[in-house]
């Protein structure tokens, strides 16, 4: 399997899911301390602590990612909020416009969820596919499929 460039004819190349993993670092870190003070009041003792974590990632890394599913629940919760909005607003100004808003929030959530659905189910594993095939040139930057 030849895995040279074929823009530039590099052999610095790697696959798409070798760099995002190569690009990912992930950081934890906890520190820990006593203060002593002296005051008015009298004398006065302090522990304290803390804990961090965190991931950094490079650009490649970022540029390599995987492709991602639609999610479900922070656009069905948008359009919950959205759709009750108009219901209680609505519902003060014209009766109807409640009814509008119950509409909405039933029949957005439902499309929506079908559409996200669908593209998970049918898109999205052809996505997936073609980049664990998919290798980037690290000379000149350029994505190609192995076949």
């Amino acid at each position: 399997m030849d895995l040279n460039c074929p823009k530039c004819n590099s052999e610095n190349t790697q696959s798409l899911a070798t760099a995002y993993e190569a690009g990912m670092s992930h950081t934890s870190s906890s520190t820990k301390g006593v203060g002593i003070g002296l005051g008015a009041g009298g004398v006065a003792v302090g522990v304290g602590g803390a804990s961090t974590a965190g991931v950094a990632q490079t650009l490649t890394s970022q540029r390599a990612s995987p492709p991602q599913k639609k999610a479900y629940f922070k656009p069905l919760m948008g359009i919950l909020v959205v759709g009750l909005i108009i219901m209680v607003i609505g519902g003060m100004i014209w009766q109807p416009l409640a009814l509008l808003g119950q509409f909405f929030w039933i029949v957005g959530s439902g499309i929506y969820a079908y559409r996200a659905y669908q593209f998970n189910s049918t898109t999205w594993p052809g996505l997936f596919e073609d980049w664990k095939h998919t290798f980037i040139c690290h000379r000149c930057s350029h994505a190609f499929r192995i076949q």
